[in-house]
């Protein structure tokens, strides 16, 4: 009796074993249908015809069924997007706080975690954002922070952002190249409107020095008025006083005369966000095993690859009155992500393959056992479990070889300015915007916008 009793237990653990297993790959392969580029298309649809709210719906039901809460820091940088879109700056900023709170954590056990990705894929791991968006986020923030007129509050970011790009400089230094030119030259313009033009000369200096080093990589100079800034906040600093009158040669700075009216007046500054910024796809490769005796001769693996998408807006005109002025592009975020990821590629590509190995032995290991369990055959679970595990293993590990394809998909593609100066008083602005072809997209006019004496006015709008 007891014998008996011991023979059906078993052959029911085994046939839960072989069922547990059968499910384990059924939801591998679910997993795998889709990328995670391509299960965002629904909320960047919503966003593209300006649904903010039905853009938030979709994004909160889709970060719903990421149970491991591997996807959350980009749920709260997306959050914080949308809601800055919508002009509700406030609320966006205590999205982008949640954001910044779990980078700031997840990249301290970012060890642990990368030791589990070895073993299953790169999406494992929590997202952390790659270093240029980790820098844009301090941006939009102090450009939140400017649109709620808090300038005190967005120095405070600029001071933030100038620790964080010193701590990735020395985490990644195959992220040397990012150089945070656009938001050194936002924050040159916070320091200046916060009374502190030594601050300010510094980051308009580090932004030319950093625009001038990634126009090899990006489709994006210095701003027109970059050096006349410098040139400026140089002649307000006393150890300056000397070597700006040099600088404003060299810049081609205004006259005195000419100075002394733009401090009579105030100015806009309007930036757009243009299209739709990095999205990645899978590239599937195949590589040859560095072990050829354990499992294949050829190693699939998958790795993302940059998809560039085309960006609306060519330029915009923003105009008052008798008064306009063309924008330029003052971040090329698509050129940047991509560079980024040509500088991460080698290291995604090595752990790949260091984790096909592993997987290739185990499933080689495992067919060899199937094989011996099918000489054995006695017809129960328990062999038909020992003869499947090679082909188990073989689907599984085919299907957790999948890319890691996430990004912060709501970025722009390009960031665009434009500075009307304009004298103290309320204004009607009107922004014309152009595709590439030249033909007008569409207009939008901002009443009643609100202009100091010598102070800063800031606004954004999007068009994706």
């Amino acid at each position: 009796m007891q014998n008996f009793g011991s023979d059906r237990r078993q052959p029911a653990r085994a046939g839960g074993l072989f069922v547990g297993l059968l499910a384990l790959v059924a939801v591998l392969g679910m997993q795998g249908c889709a990328t995670h580029s391509e299960g965002f298309r629904s909320i960047e649809q919503q966003a593209a015809i300006r649904n903010i709210p039905g853009a938030i719906k979709a994004l909160d039901q889709f970060h719903a069924t990421d149970l491991a809460k591997t996807d959350e820091t980009l749920k709260y940088l997306n959050r914080g997007m949308l809601l800055r879109l919508q002009a509700d700056y406030s609320k966006s900023n205590t999205e982008f706080d949640t954001a910044k709170s779990l980078i700031d954590k997840l990249e301290a056990i970012s060890v642990a975690e990368q030791a589990g990705s070895a073993l299953i894929n790169e999406g494992v791991k929590a997202y952390t954002g790659d270093a240029n968006e980790q820098l844009l986020l301090y941006g939009f923030k102090a450009l939140n922070y400017l649109q709620l007129n808090d300038f005190d509050a967005a120095a405070v970011e600029a001071r933030q952002f100038d620790i964080k790009q010193r701590l990735i400089t020395e985490k990644y230094p195959e992220a040397k190249f990012i150089s945070g030119a656009f938001v050194r030259y936002l924050n040159g313009m916070i320091y200046e409107a916060v009374g502190e033009p030594d601050s300010a000369r510094i980051e308009f200096t580090k932004a030319l020095e950093g625009y001038q080093s990634q126009s090899k990589f990006t489709n994006c100079g210095a701003p027109s008025a970059l050096r006349a800034d410098l040139a400026r906040v140089e002649g307000k600093t006393p150890s300056r006083s000397k070597s700006s009158k040099r600088s404003r040669s060299k810049a081609d700075s205004t006259p005195d005369a000419t100075a002394a009216l733009a401090e009579a007046n105030g100015e806009v500054v309007f930036f757009l966000h243009n299209g739709l910024g990095p999205s990645l796809a899978e590239n599937l490769i195949q590589v040859p095993n560095p072990v050829p005796g354990q499992g294949t001769s050829l190693l699939r693996i998958a790795l993302p690859k940059f998809v560039e998408r085309p960006l609306p807006v060519m330029r915009f005109e923003l105009s008052s009155g008798g008064q306009s002025t063309n924008s330029e592009v003052a971040e090329d975020v698509n050129g940047l992500a991509k560079k980024s990821l040509e500088a991460r590629l080698p290291g995604i590509q090595t752990r790949a393959l260091v984790r096909l190995v592993a997987k290739n032995k185990l499933t080689a290991d495992a067919k060899k056992r199937s094989e011996q369990a099918a000489k054995q055959n006695t017809g129960d679970l328990a062999s038909m479990l020992r003869m499947s595990m090679g082909t188990i293993m073989d689907i599984t590990a085919t299907l957790t070889e999948r890319a890691d394809t996430r990004s912060w998909s709501l970025l722009p593609g390009n960031i665009q300015l434009a500075r009307l100066a304009l004298p103290p008083g309320t204004h009607d602005l009107k922004v014309s915007y152009y595709g590439v072809n030249g033909n007008l997209l569409s207009t939008r006019e901002f009443k009643g916008v609100r202009v100091d004496a010598a102070r800063k006015t800031f606004l954004s709008d999007y068009y994706l």
